[in-house]
């Protein structure tokens, strides 16, 4: 175990789904109920990763604060957004210098972006509807080298599956309304 992580096991993992790329495959649900205004609940389905089912019955609340007619009351969809980015983002950071044998004191990392709610809410077409640049900043302390964080953060932007999902072009169906 370095930093957490234990390196056998994520061994193992990775020589499991080499030899059977099924039990590579994670698949994810939730499910959003409207709550009245802008509230929303969402809870979390059982994940499947490869062939084994993992019980997930999760629940957390999105809102809005005052001023986009909510109470302030929960997270917004847009911190959600940059929070399940930076855990996965945080998740690759910590394995990938722990495969390394870098020892780590702390590491937070800092997401912001910013949105124009005026293309949100229609008032100029010419303004971009979501984020048009989200920045990240690590602070790490640790007994690695500046060119061994920066190494890292590559990798991160590689493959981090949230990163690439946002970078990326990913297909959204709509299944039925």
């Amino acid at each position: 175990m370095l930093n957490g992580i234990n390196l056998d096991g994520l061994e193992q993992y990775v020589k499991l789904i080499t030899e059977k790329p099924a039990e590579a495959i994670s698949s994810y649900c939730i499910t959003a109920k409207w709550l009245g205004g802008v509230n929303t609940e969402i809870t979390t389905h059982n994940q499947m990763v490869g062939s084994k089912e993992i019980n997930k019955n999760f629940k957390f609340t999105i809102g809005e604060p005052e001023e986009l007619l909510g109470k302030n009351a929960y997270p917004t969809p847009q911190e959600y957004l940059l929070g399940g980015l930076a855990g996965c983002m945080m998740v690759g950071f910590v394995a990938g210098a722990s495969s390394k044998g870098i020892k780590l004191e702390s590491v937070s990392l800092t997401i912001t972006g910013d949105l124009n709610l005026r293309g949100f809410l229609n008032v100029d077409e010419t303004a971009p509807v979501g984020f048009e640049e989200i920045q990240f900043n690590y602070d790490v302390k640790g007994d690695g080298t500046q060119e061994d964080y920066d190494a890292i953060i590559n990798n991160v932007q590689q493959f981090s599956p949230n990163y690439r999902t946002i970078t990326d072009n990913v297909k959204l169906s709509v299944i039925k309304v």
